[in-house]
């Protein structure tokens, strides 16, 4: 039986200018950070607790939120303070 070539995924864009990247668990990402899904850089437009700590609805603008239950990588603006 012969194995069959898998597809190397397609690297990930380059984050956006001027972020710094981070992995951080779903209780310290912020307002305004970026977090990548479906292929693009979403900012966080606002957020919502899931009833724990451990959880948080995201909500950005023009996708449907979406809830971040573990740690992720995450890209804060540099003069985030």
């Amino acid at each position: 039986m012969t194995k069959r070539r898998t597809k190397e995924p397609p690297p990930l864009p380059p984050p956006p200018a001027g972020t710094v990247g981070d992995t951080r668990p779903p209780s310290d990402v912020r307002v305004g950070d970026f977090v990548y899904l479906d292929g693009e850089y979403q900012r966080v437009q606002d957020m919502r607790s899931a009833g724990t700590a451990a959880h948080r609805v995201l909500i950005f603008a023009g996708r449907e939120p979406w809830v971040m239950r573990e740690a992720r990588t995450t890209y804060r603006p540099i003069d985030f303070r």
